[in-house]
């Protein structure tokens, strides 16, 4: 007698729909030859959404541990793309900022996403394209509040 398949159908789709999408993205960077890797060209994303953060900050956020993060910003800072700038409240944190290097790239990195994003929803109808993005955000935030008690979008 065995025991029944859970019912994990939606989990192990959004897991797969994750690293399809990541797998898109990565080629898509690729063909533009910005010379960066996804998780550069996302830490890239992330201080142009959430400009003047601490770097600890922009981990959290990112989902991301501390380290991993310091070396796509070193790598950034290299390619002059950002900046860290001293915290005028505390000495020993740094802020994040773009450079205007950044920007050419960044709305080449906006194209690649949406490109990929026009691929992935090609065959889903207009009308269900809102209620889709609203019960994936439903789900993250759902998570979110679980593992990270106050923890928003």
């Amino acid at each position: 007698m065995g025991l029944p398949y859970p019912n994990v159908a939606v989990t192990m789709l959004v897991v797969d729909l994750a690293r399809l999408l990541r797998r898109r993205f990565e080629a898509a960077l690729a063909d533009l030859d910005t010379g960066l890797t996804a998780g550069e060209a996302r830490t890239l994303f992330y201080v142009w959404r959430h400009p003047g953060q601490r770097q600890a900050a922009l981990a959290e956020i990112m989902f991301v541990e501390p380290m991993t993060l310091v070396g796509y910003l070193d790598s950034l800072g290299k390619a002059g793309l950002i900046k860290r700038c001293p915290d005028p409240r505390d000495k020993r944190a740094n802020l994040i900022e773009l450079t205007p290097e950044a920007d050419p790239l960044l709305e080449r990195i906006g194209g690649a996403l949406q490109s990929v994003r026009a691929k992935a929803l090609e065959e889903v109808p207009d009308e269900e394209k809102q209620v889709l993005e609203s019960l994936l955000q439903t789900m993250k935030d759902s998570l979110l509040s679980d593992a990270f008690p106050g923890k928003q979008k």
